[in-house]
């Protein structure tokens, strides 16, 4: 990530973006003339209607003229189960029968609650994200999905093959987008996929003249760095596009269903590449130091289109997710703007600057940003970038970190210095964490395998396929390792591999979170709406336990928490609940306080009869509740959101270390709530939890990175 470069800038050095740098093949021929179709957020279930589809499959047959395909960007079905893909093909197969080709992305309701993760797209659709050329056009559908998550992320292997697959294309070629996270519509703090900018840089130089996505469920138009936008509100809920391409001109209208018939004409976009485009540069004007008591951030527009004209133009900047605030312009029409640090919290920050054009055209650039000040605050003691993003936990066993990342790649870090000592790779990623028992370190990985591992140098001594995805954190008990899997969970030997036990669970459930043992009972959560404790050496239940009214508030996020006879989980529909480890029934079920964050995602944790946990909501609340009772001792609120992090107890546990969704880490007394000390770890969305020795915080974040936090020193 590029935030630990140390880039220095110098703005006035820009030159101006080479075309002949591009790759080029042989002269290519115009656009030919046709038409294609938007659609997306069909969210078709196995029993629901399939008339919309249908309905579309069938009008599209009689168009004239007949587009050549369809593109679904995204949200296909409601939680990507395999008879919700068949039942989608059936209703699309009028299309296929009139020669209309289809092609998909998948959106967040495809791999969110999926038992077999991306793979059901896949076997679904072929790819999850591919190019492909038609009448002069080029074509990429991407993929912006996280797996079992709601937010948007770009892998970096994706964008190294976007990067290869664009330098193919002649920069005047016309290129189509289609993603299902919208993006270029909210501050750093809002915006549904992370690392955005690291998408429309690979744009730069490329006739990109739409791009088209989901999951807002609204009609909207607009402009990314100059690229119309649009989203539809989804084909269930009445509407799509339909795209007219021609030698000269992209038609795009809109059809609802308020208006049968007709389509209302939203956008005509001029296919002429002659026409260089504005594009924005901007940088530091400074050097990337951390200790600076002021930023100077600057920008211009290089190349400038002919049409714009230097004296029309406006220049702003945002710090954060703060409001605009106004940049000069110099007699070299470098827009500039100086502003203290004093102000801001030490960490990583960004600063948004933005050019919008005499013609109206707003184009904008992420700037990086270190502030440190002395070791009285909180301070960065290393950082490294990994190779992919991380939604797992760190583990940290004596001075080694290790941390599992969906690049498929298990890392174990000096913790003294960040340097890598050894890395374990497989074929699948890794969402679930790490744990290590008696030596040895046991890990799931996407391609189906449990591995053992030997911690001291990464090699593995034993693996076993399970047979399907794997998302879920094992737990070790009396030489049983286990594990939830698809539809079953699995008693697996820890000295050898081999399947000692399995117990069903409900058809299509799965497990996602981390398991729980006393090491007696087996204890973990499904998307069955069941909790199960079972006996760990046979696997029979000891009890199950029936949790929320419908699937979505199933018991399978938040990952359980043993303590006082007890086991604490929350269930996704707001509640904590308090069980009997004897019964298997509530003794107490709490909700959370009225304008306070609820409860659901967030996994409790037990520490001298309190239960610590953070909520799900714009707050950014942690909550501590006595654990015998569920009232609340103390409620502090961050102010960034919470998601899927939890908090880490310090060994002594008198304070705790939480990170939010948006790179916000806090280190709270355990007594009070008070805020002691905290750290802005920049752009990278969190769902993950992070390691604390009482004195250091060992972060991870999608933007793949891995960072060491030093608190503050102490007077």
């Amino acid at each position: 990530m590029r935030r630990f470069l140390g880039i220095l800038v110098a703005i006035f050095s820009f030159a101006a973006p080479s075309r002949s740098s591009q790759a080029q093949k042989p002269a290519e021929k115009q656009p030919e003339t046709f038409t294609f179709l938007d659609i997306t957020d069909t969210h078709q279930t196995a029993s629901g209607s399939t008339d919309p589809l249908r309905l579309l499959s069938e009008e599209a047959a009689r168009m004239n003229p007949r587009p050549a395909f369809v593109v679904d960007t995204g949200n296909i079905t409601e939680a990507g189960r395999p008879e919700e893909y068949d039942v989608f093909k059936q209703a699309i197969a009028p299309l296929q029968s009139a020669g209309i080709g289809f092609y998909a992305v998948p959106g967040n309701h495809d791999v969110r609650w999926s038992p077999d993760g991306k793979e059901g797209f896949v076997k679904a659709f072929g790819k999850l994200y591919q190019s492909f050329d038609h009448g002069g056009v080029h074509f990429v559908l991407l993929d912006s999905t996280v797996v079992l998550e709601h937010w948007g992320h770009f892998d970096k292997a994706e964008l190294d093959w976007l990067k290869t697959d664009l330098k193919r294309v002649r920069p005047e070629t016309p290129v189509f987008m289609f993603m299902h996270h919208p993006i270029g519509r909210g501050t750093p703090g809002t915006r549904f996929v992370d690392n955005e900018y690291e998408l429309t840089a690979l744009l730069r130089g490329h006739n990109v003249v739409a791009l088209f996505t989901g999951h807002g469920h609204s009609d909207l138009l607009w402009k990314v760095n100059g690229v119309t936008a649009l989203m539809a509100r989804g084909l269930y809920q009445g509407s799509y596009y339909r795209v007219t391409v021609t030698p000269l001109i992209i038609s795009i209208d809109r059809v609802v269903k308020e208006k049968p018939g007709e389509a209302q004409h939203i956008a005509s976009i001029p296919i002429n590449a002659k026409v260089i485009p504005s594009q924005i540069r901007a940088g530091w004007d400074d050097p990337d130091v951390p200790f600076l008591e002021r930023r100077r951030a600057a920008a211009t527009l290089e190349p400038r289109a002919v049409s714009d004209n230097p004296d029309g133009e406006k220049g702003d900047v945002r710090l954060d997710d703060g409001e605009w605030s106004p940049m000069t312009k110099d007699r070299r029409d470098i827009w500039r703007s100086q502003f203290p640090t004093r102000d801001l919290a030490t960490g990583i920050h960004t600063a948004t600057v933005r050019v919008t054009t005499s013609n109206a055209v707003a184009l904008s650039q992420e700037l990086i940003m270190e502030i440190e000040r002395d070791e009285k605050e909180a301070n960065r003691k290393w950082a490294i970038d990994l190779d992919g993003p991380i939604q797992s936990d760190p583990l940290r066993v004596s001075d080694t970190l290790y941390v599992s990342a969906l690049d498929g790649k298990l890392y174990a870090l000096n913790t003294l210095n960040g340097k890598k000592r050894w890395t374990f790779i497989t074929k699948g990623q890794f969402v679930g964490s790490p744990v290590i028992v008696e030596g040895t370190l046991y890990l799931a990985s996407t391609d189906h395998n449990l591995y053992a591992i030997d911690p001291a140098n990464g090699r593995p001594r034993w693996h076993r396929d399970i047979e399907a995805p794997l998302f879920s954190t094992p737990a070790v008990a009396k030489g049983i390792v286990c594990i939830g899997g698809k539809e079953k969970i699995y008693g697996v030997e820890a000295a050898t591999g081999q399947v000692r036990w399995t117990q069903p669970a409900g058809a299509g459930s799965f497990f996602q979170s981390r398991v729980a043992t006393d090491g007696d009972s087996f204890y973990l959560g499904g998307w069955d709406n069941t909790l199960y404790s079972l006996d760990v050496l046979t696997g029979v239940p000891r009890w199950t336990t029936k949790m929320g009214k419908d699937f979505y508030s199933a018991p399978a996020i938040a990952s359980p928490a043993l303590g006082n006879g007890r086991l604490y989980i929350c269930s996704n529909d707001g509640a904590l609940h308090a069980v009997s480890l004897r019964t298997g029934h509530d003794d107490w079920t709490v909700h959370a306080p009225a304008k306070g964050d609820v409860f659901g995602y967030a996994s409790p944790i037990f520490a001298d009869g309190v239960v610590y946990l953070g909520g799900l909501g714009p707050n950014g609340d942690v909550y501590a509740l006595n654990a015998a009772t569920g009232s609340i001792k103390w409620r502090h609120a961050t102010g960034q959101t919470m998601y899927d992090g939890a908090p880490r107890l310090a060994p002594d546990g008198k304070s705790l270390a939480i990170m939010a969704l948006r790179g916000h880490v806090s280190v709270l007394d355990t007594a009070n709530g008070a805020r002691l000390w905290s750290y802005e770890l920049g752009p990278g969305n969190i769902f993950s939890t992070p390691e604390y020795d009482g004195s250091i915080v060992y972060t991870v974040t999608m933007a793949n990175d891995v960072q060491a936090i030093n608190a503050p020193r102490k007077p």
